[in-house]
């Protein structure tokens, strides 16, 4: 699917606001609330929208930390050691990389102890995993999913 100028502000709009109302949005990009169900309803069934939720600060949720495991995987197991990856309380996203690693993986938890617990008992121990390598952020600048 391509998106126009118009899907674009939309997607915009519902990024910093996802309850905007359709009349709002109207008002913004032009068209009728009726055109702008229609675009929203196409874009989400091209799955370009997947879904609303709220936008949670981590800090306030008791998640104050967030760290990178740069995890070494055998290439046979990549795949595998990333479905279970992706499935753990904590881990926020699963990235296959080029480079010395396999695959990075974002994770956010209440302490430095989380983090190590869940890198020495569980990561390190999935069958494939070489090594893995833990960076902790000390600030964090931005955050978003999709910026456009």
């Amino acid at each position: 699917m391509e998106l126009d100028s118009v899907d674009i502000k939309i997607l915009q709009m519902l990024l910093e606001n996802g309850r905007e109302t359709l009349s709002e949005i109207a008002d913004e990009v032009g068209l009728s609330s009726s055109g702008v169900r229609r675009r929203i309803k196409n874009l989400e069934r091209e799955n370009v929208v997947r879904g609303y939720t709220a936008k949670v600060d981590p800090e306030k949720a008791g998640y104050d930390i967030v760290a990178f495991l740069n995890v070494d995987v055998e290439p046979s197991e990549v795949r595998r050691v990333a479905s279970v990856l992706a499935r753990c309380k904590g881990v926020c996203e699963v990235h296959k990389t080029t480079g010395d690693h396999g695959l990075i993986a974002k994770v956010r938890a209440e302490d430095r102890s989380v983090i190590s617990n869940f890198v020495e008992d569980r990561v390190s121990t999935y069958q494939g995993v070489r090594d893995v390598k833990i960076t902790v952020a000390m600030e964090t600048y931005k955050e978003e999913l999709l910026d456009i």
